[in-house]
């Protein structure tokens, strides 16, 4: 199993963190283009249809480079083989032999999500102060988070631990470090099954397998305690949900959740995209596409499952197709 955290030792995070604040679009990989660029550096970014769907990448070589990446060769900063974020939240490269890289162009998708703090709209995973000018704040999955220094006795929503040796609740090895040293699987390839007998828009592709990455690249962790004995972790992290045939081809920023104690031995995914978010070729083949959504279980028990719904029409939720690993 491949550590999470050891994908950070493995480049440098100044050169590839982006401020939370905002996001900006990944590229457009709608139209197969070719392009080189001109300076001290040469880049090509090529489409090629592939099982029906559309993929893209780039190479970089010299001293231009693409994907946030700066010097002469990805080498620098990365192995060969390994696979990293570029810091937009949804895009990710491969760093070739070479030294060239081969990067996904994918659209990042608006954020979702967010909350309202003094008045204030802010993004997920967005950052700011707190209003006794002591405590720092973020947008959760489950809403505000701030930490609790010593220099004030309020205590908002839930909690933004400062360290990942932190532990959550009384449980003092329920710690963010425990729970990405733990997870079974932070990169997997599964048989991905179509819901081809639904009584409503069914399905049509034929069965494919699905790729799913965990990368936790440095983002907040928060601690939530709805009760005593509730306690659980919600850890920013980037997936990428990649089927073979082409359909999904998916970079999220979202959480992964892990609780203290709880029926389910399990870490905890779940991502939502509208009807126009998706990079891929799926075709929801509804009258009227009102989103999709993702979900996976990784079990301690080291299995898997995981699906891709579907909203039709105001509110018909649908069963896209799902996975179970081994």
């Amino acid at each position: 199993m491949v550590s999470l955290r050891s994908f950070l030792d493995l480049r440098s995070a100044s050169a590839l963190l982006v401020g939370l604040v905002s996001l900006a679009a990944c590229g457009d990989d709608s139209q197969a283009t070719d392009s080189t660029s001109s300076g001290t550096g040469a880049g090509t970014t090529s489409s090629t249809a592939t099982g029906g769907a559309t993929t893209s990448s780039t190479s970089s070589t010299g001293t231009g480079g693409t994907g946030g990446m700066t010097g002469e060769s990805c080498l620098v900063e990365h192995e060969a083989g390994e696979r990293f974020p570029v810091g937009d939240n949804c895009n990710f490269c491969d760093c070739n032999a070479d030294g060239s890289m081969t990067c996904t162009t994918r659209t990042c998708p608006a954020e979702s999500g967010g909350c309202t703090y003094d008045g204030t709209d802010h993004a997920y995973a967005e950052r700011f102060p707190s209003t006794d000018g002591c405590n720092e704040c973020v947008c959760a999955a489950s809403g505000l988070a701030c930490t609790r220094r010593d220099c004030t006795v309020v205590e908002e929503g839930a909690i933004l631990v400062e360290s990942l040796d932190e532990p959550c609740g009384p449980d003092a090895n329920f710690t963010a470090n425990a729970v990405l040293d733990g997870l079974p699987y932070d990169d997997f390839t599964a048989p991905f099954a179509y819901n081809t007998s639904g009584p409503l828009y069914p399905e049509t592709l034929p069965d494919t397998t699905a790729r799913v990455r965990i990368v936790y690249d440095g983002g907040f962790a928060v601690c939530r305690i709805p009760n005593p004995g509730q306690e659980a972790f919600d850890i920013e992290v980037i997936v990428e949900w990649i089927t073979a045939d082409g359909a999904f081809d998916e970079g999220f920023h979202t959480y992964l959740r892990r609780d203290a104690m709880s029926f389910v031995d399990a870490w905890y995914l779940a991502i939502g995209a509208p009807a126009n978010g998706l990079d891929g070729s799926f075709n929801p083949a509804c009258l009227d596409p009102n989103g999709f959504s993702f979900a996976a279980n990784i079990y301690a028990d080291q299995t898997a499952e995981g699906h891709v719904g579907k909203t039709c029409e105001t509110d018909i939720l649908l069963n896209v197709g799902s996975f179970a690993y081994p």
